[in-house]
């Protein structure tokens, strides 16, 4: 089904919400409460973006975005209104953790078959509940997970898109924009996809945390970021899959090296703490007793088969 929004409504107005009122207003010629020339040939109305946030003029902060706000020309208030009733489309940027009061609170101003993207960082559960709450006021629930960031990309962060009005709105966003991509018509899932992607930057960051204070401090730092030829010839997602698959036949040798990069760390003053669960994780893999009598390393799907069933197991 295609939509063709004519009052868009931003719910938090912070570093993504803003961007995207920026790319909208500056670069799409969207206006915010009034449009500056009157519609346009062939419009049936104005375009206009409102916004919500709640911190609104409540620091310095609220403050502030409210100036931004009215310098694109967007309308803002600082708590939900009827107002929002006038929107076509409605975008959530708010924290995570507030992602389900901003729906509840949202969902019963909603228009009918209103649109509703659900820009925050939130899990797959959440985003069913955020969706329970949307559908029930009569709007129609996407799921969005942005994985890039708006500071530097603006309205152009990729994004994620998945559920079933996914494919109106990747067409929408893509026609205005955006940077998006159809995930599929499972809701939730680019939330997932976003959550999982988090544990391999977020654990990355980490160990480069960890591994890159030990470098400097002995001197090393170069050396360290120069041995990873191995990785820079493989696309990540490639090497990271190797690593797994390998990982069944080589978990025990890895485990006994990770004792030796503890002491390593420690020997430098440096708390192992990704290195000691590394060297937990490792051992759980040896006391399944996972490796292959053949020595022969598994495809990536068979080896994701051994590890679910045999070690880390629960549901």
């Amino acid at each position: 089904m295609s939509f063709s929004p004519r009052v868009i409504a931003l719910l938090g107005f912070g570093e993504a919400g803003s961007a995207i009122a920026r790319g909208l207003c500056i670069e799409g010629g969207w206006r915010g409460s009034h449009d500056e020339g009157g519609p346009k040939p062939g419009d049936n109305a104005p375009r206009r973006v409102i916004a919500i946030d709640t911190a609104l003029d409540k620091d310095a902060r609220g403050t502030a975005l409210g100036k931004a706000a009215r310098g694109l020309d967007v309308a803002i208030e600082g708590h939900y209104t009827a107002a929002l009733g006038e929107a076509d489309l409605v975008i959530s940027a708010v924290q995570g953790e507030f992602a389900r009061d901003a729906a509840a609170a949202a969902a019963p101003l909603l228009k009918k078959g209103a649109h509703f993207l659900d820009l925050c960082t939130i899990t797959g559960k959440m985003s069913d509940e955020d969706r329970a709450e949307i559908e029930t006021g009569g709007g129609r629930y996407v799921d969005v997970a942005v994985m890039g960031g708006f500071f530097k990309q603006g309205i152009k962060a990729p994004m994620l898109v998945a559920g079933e009005e996914a494919e109106a709105a990747v067409a929408w966003m893509n026609a205005n924009g955006f940077d998006a991509k159809l995930l599929g018509l499972k809701p939730g899932s680019a939330s997932s996809v976003k959550m999982l992607r988090s544990v391999l930057v977020k654990g990355i960051e980490a160990l480069g945390v960890e591994a890159l204070v030990t470098a400097q401090r002995q001197g090393i730092l170069e050396e360290v970021l120069g041995c990873l030829g191995d990785a820079d010839e493989a696309t990540l997602g490639g090497f990271i899959g190797m690593l797994v698959q390998t990982h069944i036949v080589h978990a025990h040798r890895r485990w006994e090296e990770m004792g030796l990069v503890a002491r390593t760390l420690r020997e430098t003053g440096v708390d192992p703490l990704m290195t000691e669960a590394i060297e937990r994780s490792h051992r759980r893999s040896v006391d399944a007793h996972i490796a292959p009598a053949d020595g022969q390393v598994p495809s990536l799907e068979e080896a994701l088969k051994i590890l679910s069933e045999k070690v880390i197991r629960g549901v």
